[in-house]
C-alpha cells in the first residue's frame, strides 16, 4: 500500500502544479476578455 500512497501523493502534486498554471492561463485571458468587453461598452 505505501508505493500507492506515494503514488496518489505525487499524482496529487502534479495535479496542484498544473491547476496553479491553469489558473494562470485562464485569468490573462479573462483580462484580455474583460478589456475587450470594457472596450466594445465605450
Amino acid at each position: 500500500m505505501g508505493a500507492f500512497e506515494d503514488q496518489v501523493k505525487m499524482r496529487a502534486i502534479e495535479l496542484k502544479l498544473l491547476f496553479k498554471k491553469g489558473i494562470k492561463v485562464v485569468g490573462k485571458s479573462c483580462k484580455k476578455g474583460w478589456s475587450k468587453v470594457k472596450n466594445l461598452r465605450r
